[in-house]
């Protein structure tokens, strides 16, 4: 039922919720992506690393998880950047993790829907890549540099890399 009492038919996409993360390396000079054929678009994206919640898992811990199972990278620190709809007719949520210190720490295990390439793309050219609109999560990325941008950290690694970030978003 539509807010002025009218009904209307929709496609309610449901399933599981997603969860991304937008991983920097030490330094905070490069960022871990994953470059693999996405049916949708009939064609290679590069990504961020991310996949699904499973029951009972919490959004953070699934975002490290798919780091490690695409990447074979670890992070030494992570910030929850929150969530956000998948879209307006669907009852999933995509969240999303920040992650600081990211390093190699063995090799990915996909499995038979995920094999692709670890990519690193520079952080002074991520800004630039998110606006391009040539991956699937790059408002939540934007949405959640913002928020991370302006957040306070407890964490030596996360304040460092949020002067980092704070030096790719104009106006900082």
């Amino acid at each position: 039922m539509e807010a002025d009492g009218s009904v209307s038919e929709w496609d309610v996409i449901a399933g599981a919720d997603s969860a991304a993360m937008l991983a920097f390396t030490e330094g905070g000079t490069d960022v871990v992506l994953f470059e693999q054929f996405r049916v949708g678009p009939g064609r290679t994206l590069l990504e961020l690393p991310g996949g699904y919640v499973g029951q009972g898992e919490d959004p953070e811990k699934a975002a490290h998880r798919e780091l490690v199972e695409e990447t074979g990278y670890h992070a030494s620190s992570v910030y929850y950047a929150g969530s956000e709809w998948w879209s307006a007719n669907s009852s999933r949520r995509k969240h999303l993790a920040i992650a600081a210190e990211a390093r190699p720490g063995g090799d990915p295990s996909w499995d038979g829907s995920g094999a692709g390439f670890v990519r690193l793309l520079p952080s002074d050219e991520l800004l630039e890549f998110l606006l391009s609109g040539d991956l699937t999560d790059a408002g939540l990325a934007c949405r959640g540099l913002m928020r991370f941008a302006i957040s306070k950290h407890d964490d030596a690694a996360l304040e460092k890399l949020q002067a980092t970030v704070r030096g790719l978003l104009p106006g900082y």
